[in-house]
């Protein structure tokens, strides 16, 4: 296959590569949701896995929240409801019950998390709080949906920190800029940071920075965001401590996210015209041995082949070994 990808034709050569390299399966009949095929979760773990070492090297913590926010939590910031409320989905039944409290499919966590945080946090030696989870978000894109690129359900990363004090929460911007350099440069792509203009910040935020990168078709791409919340959503929550000159304070907050967009500019920015090209880091499969078969001495060419397979998975290099 041969397959320009540049400007206009990037499209087809992207939607192309993930047919035919088995990523995804688009044909799933809810609009904006695929089917991730063998293949393509192996792909997504190996950049999972990037972002665990990145961060957990930096002290964070895994945890896991439920998917479904009540609308009394969602709603208690205010900011944060008019950027989302028109991309949730609601759960407005358990069976043939109507529920007494609707619910949301987490569009993002701030609002499952932060009641929560408000009963672990009591005093100054509760903080900081640096935790990040991997999870599927759901948001009610009303635009027209591409695979990875612009889906109604998201694989997800989102890291949630809590400080004592502002500028605490700075340091901690400038620290989650170093933890994307690490990912960026293990998975050899290019970007530039930009601070988010008003209208376009995160809901709720103080401020935003995006990582933006340029696809081969010539538009950007963003793949990384970070928020400054300062103290909005801990007002909003109450979560407050005790300060260690025994006062009262609320948190000061930030959070990290990248989406499944991050292997999009993977695939779209090192494939080529034959194809997706991935960079050793995160291959699933980084040798494939294809012998080339002399009348008569087959199995011994097959067996010398069996030998370099066996060599370079005994050093750690997963190999196929191609019989067909």
């Amino acid at each position: 296959m041969k397959l320009p990808k540049e400007g206009e034709a990037f499209g087809e050569w992207f939607n192309t590569v993930l047919e035919e390299a088995e990523i995804l399966d688009k044909r799933y009949p809810v609009k904006g949701m695929n089917v991730w095929r063998p293949y393509g979760v192996r792909l997504l773990r190996a950049i999972d896995a990037v972002i665990r070492e990145a961060v957990e090297s930096r002290g964070y913590r895994e945890v896991i929240f439920p998917t479904l926010i009540p609308e009394t939590a969602f709603r208690k910031e205010e900011e944060h409801i008019r950027g989302f409320s028109s991309q949730v989905y609601w759960v407005t039944r358990g069976g043939e019950t109507e529920l007494d409290v609707k619910l949301v499919l987490r569009p993002t966590s701030e609002t499952a998390m932060y009641p929560i945080f408000a009963l672990w946090v009591k005093s100054h030696g509760d903080l900081p709080i640096k935790v990040y989870q991997i999870v599927n978000v759901f948001r009610y894109e009303t635009k027209q949906t591409r695979p990875m690129l612009r889906v109604r359900e998201i694989h997800f990363f989102e890291a949630h920190t809590a400080h004592e004090s502002y500028e605490e929460a700075e340091r901690q911007m400038l620290e989650h800029l170093e933890t994307w350099r690490e990912i960026t440069h293990r998975l050899a792509i290019p970007y530039r940071i930009f601070r988010r203009p008003e209208w376009d910040k995160f809901a709720g935020a103080q401020y935003s920075l995006a990582a933006d990168t340029i696809l081969p078709s010539g538009r950007t791409l963003q793949i990384g965001t970070i928020h400054q919340y300062g103290q909005n959503f801990s007002r909003a929550f109450g979560i407050r401590f005790e300060t260690r000159e025994g006062g009262q304070d609320y948190a000061y907050q930030t959070t990290y996210g990248i989406s499944e967009r991050l292997l999009a500019a993977v695939i779209a920015i090192h494939g080529d015209e034959r194809g997706m090209v991935l960079p050793p880091e995160v291959a699933p499969i980084k040798v494939v041995i294809v012998p080339i078969e002399k009348k008569g001495r087959e199995e011994e060419v097959y067996g010398f082949c069996r030998g370099i397979k066996e060599t370079l998975e005994r050093e750690g290099i997963e190999t196929v070994l191609d019989l067909r």
